[in-house]
C-alpha cells in the first residue's frame, strides 16, 4: 500500500496556478505553475493535474496525496468551498472549489482560504511569522490585502471577509481607491497608486526631469520596480512617492496595533520589494499612534516566502485541518 505522505499546495491567481508539493514536515520537495484560465476552472485544474502527475511520476490518482489545499483569490467560504466575489477569476465565482477540484484529485480532502491568508498562513508555519501566535500580514500589490492570525488560528470574520485592510479608511478626502471609496490605503500603497502619482507628478511638473524621462520612456510598461530603482538612486520624488506611502502603511499598523496588538506585523507583495524606501518611514509612523507602551515597538518585517507563500500555506492547511497524514 503506497503511504499517503504529500501535500499539495495551490495558489491560484487570474493569470497563474503555483502549486508546491511538501512533505509531512512542510518541506517543499517541488515547485512549479501552470496558466490559469480565469473562464474556467475545470480547465485549470486539469491543466494541474497533469503537471503534478508529471511532478509526481506519472502516476494516475495521485496516491501519495494525503491532503490539496487551495488559495484563491477572492471571497472564499472555506464552510460552504463556494467561491464569492473574485475579480480576477468571473468563471469561478459561485462555484463549489472542493466539488471541481474533486474531478481532477478524485477523493481527496481540500482544505481552502484565500490568497492573502494562505501567505500568511505560510508565512506563520515557515516564513517570518514562526514561533508566533498573533501575526498580521498587509500584502502590498496591485492592491493591499491583509491577513489576521489571533492565537494561532487565522480570523476569516462572520461573512469570510476579515482582513480586508487595504480598504481600511485613512482619510475621506483622499485619493480615489478601486473599490470606489476614498482615501484607503490601497490608494497609497498599492502598485495602481503609487504609479498613478509618478503619473500625476510627471504630468503637472513636480517631477524631476528624470523621473519624468522613465514615466515618458516606460509608458503603460511603468512599475514600482523602475520607481524604486530611481528613488534608490536619490530622485526626490520618487523616494517622497515611497515615503508617503510608507507613512500611509504606518498609520494603518497602527490602527491594527492598538486593535489586535500581534506579536508581530508581516509586510510583504511585490511592492514592498523597495525594502526601506517604504518600511523605514512606516517604522518610524507606527510608533507615534500606538496606546499601550508595550507594544510601540511591534516589528514590522519583511515576508520570507516571497510568491511561493500562499501555495505553502495552502498545504499548511491542507496538513493541519484535520487531514490526515
Amino acid at each position: 500500500m503506497v503511504k499517503k505522505d504529500l501535500f499539495l499546495g495551490v495558489d491560484t491567481g487570474g493569470t497563474g496556478v503555483k502549486y508546491v508539493v511538501t512533505d509531512q514536515d512542510g518541506s517543499v520537495m517541488t515547485s512549479g505553475e501552470v496558466p490559469t484560465d480565469p473562464a474556467s476552472i475545470a480547465v485549470s485544474m486539469q491543466r494541474l493535474g497533469a503537471a503534478v502527475a508529471d511532478t509526481l511520476g506519472g502516476k494516475s490518482g495521485f496516491p501519495r496525496l494525503a491532503g490539496l489545499g487551495m488559495a484563491c483569490a477572492g471571497i472564499v467560504n472555506s464552510a460552504t468551498g463556494q467561491l464569492g466575489r473574485s475579480p480576477n477569476l468571473p468563471g469561478w465565482q459561485g462555484r463549489n472549489l472542493p466539488r471541481d477540484i474533486g474531478t481532477v484529485f478524485h477523493k481527496i480532502p481540500v482544505a481552502l482560504a484565500n490568497d492573502v491568508n494562505g501567505a500568511l498562513y505560510g508565512e506563520f508555519r515557515q516564513g517570518a511569522g514562526r514561533n508566533c501566535r498573533n501575526l498580521v500580514m498587509v500584502a502590498l500589490g496591485t492592491g493591499v490585502g491583509g491577513g489576521v492570525i489571533i492565537d494561532s488560528k487565522l480570523v476569516v470574520g462572520a461573512h469570510f471577509g476579515a482582513g480586508e485592510i487595504g480598504h481600511m479608511n485613512l482619510d475621506p478626502a483622499g485619493p480615489s481607491c478601486t473599490c470606489g471609496g476614498r482615501g484607503c490605503l490601497e490608494a497609497w500603497a498599492g502598485s495602481t497608486g503609487l504609479l498613478r502619482r509618478a503619473r500625476e507628478a510627471a504630468v503637472e511638473g513636480k517631477a524631476d526631469d528624470e523621473l519624468a524621462r522613465l514615466v515618458a520612456r516606460r509608458g503603460e510598461l511603468l512599475n514600482t520596480l523602475d520607481l524604486a530603482e530611481l528613488a534608490s538612486s536619490g530622485d526626490a520624488v520618487a523616494t517622497e512617492i515611497f515615503a508617503e506611502a510608507g507613512r500611509r502603511l504606518g498609520q494603518a499598523i497602527g490602527n491594527i496595533v492598538n486593535l489586535l496588538d500581534p506579536d508581530r506585523v508581516i509586510v510583504g507583495g511585490g511592492v514592498a520589494q523597495a525594502g526601506e524606501l517604504i518600511l523605514k518611514p512606516c517604522r518610524e509612523t507606527v510608533p507615534g499612534l500606538v496606546l499601550a507602551k508595550e507594544s510601540k515597538n511591534v516589528p514590522v518585517v519583511s515576508a520570507e516566502l516571497g510568491p511561493l507563500a500562499a501555495a505553502v500555506g495552502a498545504a499548511c492547511l491542507a496538513r493541519e485541518m484535520g487531514i490526515p497524514g
